[in-house]
């Protein structure tokens, strides 16, 4: 479950331990205690991959309960991805230019709540905010099973998405308080890992909804998926609490002064630019591949699952060196490279043969992948560590605002992509490359001024 059909996440608080403690404690979390896990007495070679495995998994209490919400939230959402606009204009018989309008204005909503919420969640916490953020999804998201026509669906989809899209950037403040900060982003690979099986399985769920093709079958997807956000809201209310931010920080959060932070405002920026493989992978490709490639069409499913297997079995591997700044900066660089070579391959497919085509569509898709894991570790790591000390929801909710902007303008990028051919990819690989290569000098100028920030005034 996400932002209007996107994630999730949950928070609360009351009290909180001192910051000393709390650091102490969070080493417990999620990376913590893989020497712990039990190895099977066999050979050297066969306890590495054995540990190799164990490395992949969640680990310590807190960090199965983040897997299970993970798991739990984007199995909802597979499921209602895969059920919602079939629903909506089969079950319901809305017209697809109303639901266009619907999604568009969540959109919009989005654009002006992420941050304030952000704010509210570094005032209160983002556990407690997160509880009531889920407990108002659960209730939206359960609501679209009695939507009856346009007025009731324009209704729910916005005031869904007063909350919806905000709740992803929460989700990770509340990762970063929970966890060591040297786990953070392998805590946010693993989780990511388990999403992309929770999509799968959502997926597979609704798949009976759309063969049985029935309104209680289409509702009963739907109240599952209301459940299961009910459900992560008392995991989320079984994490740890963390300790507050002043009011005056809050302040200046809520009145979108954080905005000012140019360094970071940049690599938001940077980053939304470098997450196009996410409308790459499901506009761009398979537009391309039916409109331009002599591939066959049905070679568009097997590729999306080439994708799905390997960022589950290689995401926590590529978060590997993103926990500081400057490797992060040097991720973000090679998700570049790859996704560069990703676009000089769809290029060159117009002219190929059937099973040539196929087999440079998959190396494209390999290529495409290891820009997105590279992508991920590498924002996570530049949006954890750059932001200012007690305000991580809000500058999340900044690093976040892009990826919401590049969601509205995307679709359309894709399409002029495709429509203008080769040269189009060219441009687009170009343009990718060189905003990751200039990530690592944007991530120098946030260190400096964050150093600067931090140096006592001389008298």
């Amino acid at each position: 479950m996400t932002a209007h059909f996107n994630g999730r996440r949950s928070p609360q608080l009351d009290s909180e331990p001192d910051a000393h403690q709390s650091q102490a404690g969070n080493t417990a979390l999620i990376g913590s205690g893989r020497d712990s896990v039990d190895e099977p007495p066999t050979t050297p070679g066969r306890r590495r991959r054995w540990q190799r495995l164990a490395d992949t998994l969640p680990t310590g209490r807190v960090g199965r309960q983040l897997a299970l919400m993970a798991l739990i939230d984007s199995t909802g959402t597979g499921a209602f991805l895969a059920v919602s606009v079939i629903f909506l204009t089969r079950a319901v018989g809305l017209s697809v230019s109303v639901v266009s309008l619907g999604l568009a204005l969540s959109g919009a909503i989005a654009l002006l709540t992420t941050i304030p919420i952000g704010g509210i969640a570094d005032r209160f916490g983002p556990r407690r905010v997160l509880v009531v953020l889920t407990i108002w999804r659960a209730l939206c998201y359960t609501a679209y099973a009695w939507v009856t026509g346009a007025t009731s669906f324009l209704a729910v989809v916005c005031i869904l998405a007063l909350v919806d899209r905000p709740s992803g950037p929460i989700v990770q403040a509340l990762v970063g308080q929970v966890v060591a900060d040297n786990d953070r982003v392998r805590a946010m690979a693993v989780m990511r890992s388990l999403r992309n099986v929770g999509f799968t399985l959502g997926a597979m769920l609704g798949s009976v909804a759309l063969a049985v093709d029935s309104r209680w079958a289409y509702t009963a997807v739907l109240m599952v998926n209301g459940l299961s956000f009910a459900g992560m809201a008392v995991i989320v209310m079984r994490l740890p609490r963390k300790a507050r931010a002043t009011t005056s920080a809050v302040k200046r959060t809520i009145f979108f002064r954080v905005l000012r932070d140019l360094p970071y405002a940049t690599l938001a920026a940077m980053n939304s630019v470098m997450t196009l493989h996410m409308p790459l992978l499901s506009i761009g490709i398979p537009l391309w591949i039916t409109t331009n490639t002599n591939a066959p069409r049905a070679v568009v499913a097997p590729l999306l699952a080439v994708n799905t297997i390997l960022a589950v079995v290689l995401q926590v591997r590529f978060s590997r060196g993103s926990e500081t700044p400057t490797g992060a900066a040097m991720s973000m660089r090679r998700a570049g490279i790859a996704l560069a070579v990703c676009c000089v391959l769809l290029a060159t497919l117009p002219p190929l043969p059937t099973w040539v085509a196929v087999a440079v569509l998959v190396v494209a898709m390999v290529a495409l992948t290891a820009g997105e894991l590279y992508q991920s570790a590498a924002g996570w790591g530049l949006s954890f560590e750059l932001a200012r000390e007690n305000q991580h929801s809000a500058y999340l909710s900044v690093f976040w605002l892009g990826l919401s902007i590049q969601q509205i303008a995307a679709p359309l990028l894709m399409g002029a992509i495709v429509s203008h051919g080769p040269t189009a990819w060219i441009l687009l690989g170009l343009g990718i490359t060189v905003t990751g290569l200039a990530v690592p000098r944007a991530t120098r100028w946030a260190i400096a001024v964050r150093a600067r920030e931090t140096t006592p005034a001389v008298p």
